[in-house]
């Protein structure tokens, strides 16, 4: 009796295990639907009643477009930068000229999602972002006839693990056709305006403390090769210091790296673009004591202060800084080294 049992069973499992497929097919009720995503179609944008509220129903995955083919396509994570000394911490609004900036100690793939949390917070609308170029465009803002829009842009900083945030404003005169497609310039209509949006951002990114411990970041922003726009660079003359930024920006921010490394400026000439300096590459409390002093410690081997001659060259849009020594013990090629590094040390 057991053994027609068993035969029974098993005659009654094929027919079951034979309409497996039925399941789990190509049209089964639980066939894989992993690839669902690639032929899935696009449907237009859920239409909420103007009395109604529509925060909540803001896109905040955006698909980005295509990458441009000449653009490098990563088939994983790209791999992390190097530790940089120089990040700072908080956010910072720099001043040059009517020109302004924020200055983050993060990277830009770290802020951007953080600024797009600002327009959804603030309620401003985005009529275009691009996660590969770093820019985000607002919709038209405020009455008509005296409308605003602003582009904002991330840029890597000087120092690799920072980024610096830019804004620019446009008036509804500046274009013929609100609807068109905008020529961005570069500097803003109104300087009021740009100021005062940079300001909000900066507020908002400044109370925004998990942007430093990069709790969320955007892998396309991040999978694009970003280069810092100051780097040593070592030559058959030494180390020299190359920042893409221009002349005006590199001669203020070399004058503040000196001021803050306490280096003595003993001349300079911003046509002739040359700072002439004394350095020892001794700090203060480096210097020798009393009984160091009486037996001769610290002084140079001629008794002469070393002293340089710091030159900015402009070539293509980068600004290579060079130091050249012009008293003191001959042959400082490590000191004149260290100066170098020292200004790099100091951007901000």
């Amino acid at each position: 009796m057991q053994v027609i049992r068993t035969i029974y069973l098993g005659v009654v499992l094929l027919p079951a295990l034979a309409g497996c497929s039925y399941l789990t097919g190509d049209n089964g009720m639980f066939r894989d639907r992993q690839g669902d995503y690639l032929v899935s179609p696009t449907i237009a944008p859920m239409v909420v009643s103007a009395e109604l509220d529509s925060f909540t129903l803001d896109e905040l995955y955006v698909v980005p477009p295509a990458l441009p083919e000449d653009k490098p396509t990563f088939l994983q994570a790209p791999a992390p930068r190097p530790l940089d000394t120089n990040i700072r911490e908080g956010v910072v609004v720099q001043r040059f000229g009517d020109r302004r900036w924020i200055v983050i100690g993060a990277e830009p793939a770290q802020v951007w999602p953080r600024l797009r949390d600002y327009w959804a917070t603030a309620g401003i609308e985005l009529a275009a972002e691009d996660p590969v170029g770093l820019t985000m465009e607002t919709a038209w803002q405020g009455e008509a006839g005296s409308r605003s829009k602003y582009q904002v842009r991330i840029e890597p900083a000087l120092h690799a693990g920072n980024s610096e945030v830019y804004v620019v404003q446009v008036g509804e005169s500046y274009v013929a056709d609100p609807a068109a497609p905008i020529s961005w310039p570069t500097n803003s209509a109104s300087l009021e305006l740009e100021h005062a949006m940079l300001d909000s951002v900066s507020v908002y990114l400044a109370d925004r403390t998990d942007l430093y411990r990069a709790s969320s970041v955007s892998l396309l922003a991040g999978s694009i090769e970003a280069e810092s726009k100051a780097s040593i660079v070592r030559t058959n003359d030494g180390e020299t210091l190359l920042m893409r930024i221009d002349f005006d920006r590199a001669w203020s921010q070399v004058g503040q790296a000196l001021n803050n490394a306490e280096i003595e400026i003993t001349s300079s000439d911003r046509d002739q673009a040359y700072y002439s300096v004394t350095y020892t590459g001794i700090s203060e409390e480096d210097e020798p004591g009393f009984f160091g002093r009486l037996f001769g410690g610290g002084d140079n081997d001629d008794g002469v202060t070393p002293e340089f001659t710091i030159r900015l060259i402009t070539t293509e849009g980068v600004v290579t800084v060079i130091g050249e020594q012009t008293a003191g013990e001959v042959g400082a090629g490590e000191l004149r080294d260290q100066l170098i590094r020292t200004l790099n040390n100091n951007l901000i």
